[in-house]
């Protein structure tokens, strides 16, 4: 579906980043407004926030090094970022600019954010995304509401196959906790379950010294998915995570209520490279695409760092990996919707406006017919329409039928 052609250096583009043609763009505006209607539907409500930040706000949000940004500065100094991540600008938003709020927020947004791609490795730099914010609940409901949501969302997209798969960093914290992991070899091993290196992972669990069943169980950790049920394995050879599994095995409980039949399960090989997490964490897969086209989870702590202490989850859908989804399925069978009328941009101005009250599309040329019918072909419109002595002269690129009629604002609307 992208259109592309070898570019010169004068034309050339940053790394990671591409140009969106007109069927593409189309096609995403058309995503896009599926999903902020399922949002709305659900209460919430678009939020805007600004590209750029002040780097040191958004490091408030961040444990440890700053992550990867572009980075620049303003007249006096200040560095300053554009946004590499849309949950950080959300949560202060709402820690500052709706504090006051009393119940439940639900905010949304559809933006973009840019962070460098790492160097090997085809990441794009700019990605277009889609997500909710939910502060204030705390329960298993709330994560279950959130999760249900991403499914609807994605269903009336007109995504089909969703899988969800969820964990729990709580629960993964607990575990590596209660064997006796201290901090700076969790930290390697959360690095590596981030990065989906099960490799590093084992690698690492093997360096600790554990009891050959707390080895076994921890290198496994990462590949138990399925059910409810993989959770009992967990609880029962370490029983300081049964409160986490507790919690998760209710979320997705709760969830299967209202998924609508999506294959929502656990996969303990979740964790979100992002530090913020505190407790649920999930993805969503489609296919035809090789990454999470959505990941989300729960982010507690993270208002305190701007001023207000809420509890929060919510997810991002990558628009783009949804975008790609969708178009393994094969696209209805014609040209689209329109017309192309000659002379619209003169004599037949008036017959364009008529026609796109109508709610049809017109792209208007002059008067030379030669030029309709190649920009009928070129952007695959269904009709090409021209003055015929009183009336038109009409050509349905569908059917290949050629007819005249007097308005054709009135008669075009009504053809199947």
């Amino acid at each position: 579906m992208t259109e592309s052609a070898p570019q010169s250096a004068p034309a050339a583009l940053p790394a990671g980043v591409r140009d969106v043609l007109p069927v593409e763009a189309e096609e995403l505006r058309a995503v896009e407004g599926s999903l902020r209607e399922r949002f709305a539907l659900h209460g919430y409500r678009e939020v805007m926030t600004p590209v750029i930040e002040l780097a040191s706000v958004l490091e408030r949000a961040q444990e440890g090094p700053a992550a990867p940004a572009y980075r620049l500065f303003d007249d006096r100094g200040r560095v300053l970022t554009l946004r590499p991540d849309l949950t950080i600008p959300a949560a202060r938003l709402v820690a500052t600019r709706m504090a006051e709020r009393t119940g439940p927020v639900r905010v949304f947004y559809v933006a973009r954010a840019f962070r460098p791609p790492p160097a090997g490795r085809p990441r794009p730099a700019e990605e277009r995304q889609a997500g909710i914010e939910l502060v204030g609940p705390s329960g298993p409901d709330a994560d279950a509401e959130v999760i249900a949501l991403l499914v609807d969302a994605l269903t009336a997209a007109g995504l089909e196959g969703v899988r969800i798969g969820v964990a729990d960093v709580s629960l993964t914290a607990a575990v590596l906790g209660a064997l006796g992991v201290g901090a700076p070899a969790a930290g390697r091993l959360r690095g590596a379950l981030a990065a989906r290196n099960f490799v590093a992972w084992r690698r690492g669990v093997a360096t600790l010294g554990l009891a050959e069943d707390e080895a076994r169980l921890l290198a496994d950790l990462p590949t138990l998915r399925g059910g409810v049920d993989v959770l009992s394995r967990v609880e029962e050879a370490v029983p300081e995570a049964a409160a986490a599994c507790a919690r998760l095995a209710r979320a997705l409980e709760l969830a299967g209520g209202r998924d609508g039949g999506a294959d929502v399960g656990v996969d303990l090989g979740v964790l979100r490279d992002w530090p913020y997490y505190s407790g649920v964490v999930f993805e969503a897969y489609a296919p035809g695409v090789s990454e999470p086209v959505a990941v989300g989870g729960r982010y507690d702590g993270l208002g305190a760092r701007f001023g207000t202490d809420r509890a929060a989850v919510g997810f991002a859908i990558g628009l783009e990996l949804l975008h790609r989804s969708l178009a393994q399925r094969s696209r209805p069978d014609g040209p689209r919707r329109g017309v192309v009328l000659v002379g619209g941009l003169g004599p037949e101005a008036d017959t364009a406006r008529s026609l796109r009250a109508a709610g049809i599309p017109v792209a208007a040329t002059g008067d030379d017919p030669v030029d309709a019918d190649a920009a009928a072909d070129e952007d695959d419109w269904r009709y090409v329409v021209r003055r015929d002595g009183p009336g038109f002269s009409v050509r349905d690129r569908r059917s290949g039928e050629r007819f005249s009629c007097g308005r054709p604002e009135e008669v075009l609307p009504s053809r199947p």
